[in-house]
């Protein structure tokens, strides 16, 4: 793994990058345990031995990118995961984002839906947001993934981003039930299972 500081405009981002082929940015959530790049530990090793380069990101604020402002904002967040493309030499990626790094992800692919050629949406914030206006502007082929039981964003908000998405579809995994307190988690709880369903969209 190449862990390595990108200067932004927005600060200063970690990047753990490792393996190679089509770049797949992993974009953390903003509540801890999940803020940090320690949120795709059970992800990015399958992903990248499947055959992409994983670039998993703390975002200016979060992790070991710190700054005295604290924690960037949403909109200045999509501004630096798309100024990313030209640091980092990246002519096109699969962006996936857990809660509101899914939110990041999304509307980071309005801006850039022939750069961002997939979209991972794992238990993402902002479905609420997306009209169906502005969703048909969203063309990269989405993945959405939820946890049944999640308590902080309902399950039913997965459906919100199919309807509104034209190329989504979603999987929802029901293993939170068994430990409820962690159903929020699904990419650390599931393991195996998530990445199986990841890696065979990112395959398609």
């Amino acid at each position: 793994m190449d862990s390595r500081f990108i200067q932004t405009s927005y600060g200063r981002v970690h990047a753990q990058v490792t393996g190679s082929g089509l770049p797949v940015i992993f974009i953390h959530g903003r509540v801890a345990p999940l803020n940090s790049a320690r949120a795709w530990e059970a992800n990015v090793g399958a992903v990248a031995e499947a055959g992409f380069r994983t670039v998993v990101l703390e975002l200016p604020g979060f992790g070991e990118a710190v700054r005295p402002e604290g924690e960037i904002s949403t909109e200045s967040a999509v501004d630096c995961v798309l100024e990313l493309f030209e640091r980092m030499a990246m002519s096109r990626a699969a962006f996936v984002g857990h809660h509101w790094g899914g939110l990041v992800a999304w509307r980071a692919a309005l801006i850039e839906p022939r750069r961002i050629v997939k979209l991972g949406l794992v238990a993402a914030e902002g479905a609420e947001q997306l009209s169906s206006a502005l969703a048909g502007e969203l063309s990269p082929p989405t993945l959405v993934l939820w946890e049944k039981d999640d308590p902080n964003v309902p399950a039913s908000h997965a459906d919100l981003f199919v309807d509104a998405i034209p190329l989504a579809r979603k999987h929802i995994f029901t293993a939170g039930r068994e430990q409820p307190e962690l159903a929020h988690q699904a990419p650390q709880l599931l393991g195996k299972e998530f990445n199986d369903q990841l890696i065979a969209f990112l395959r398609e």
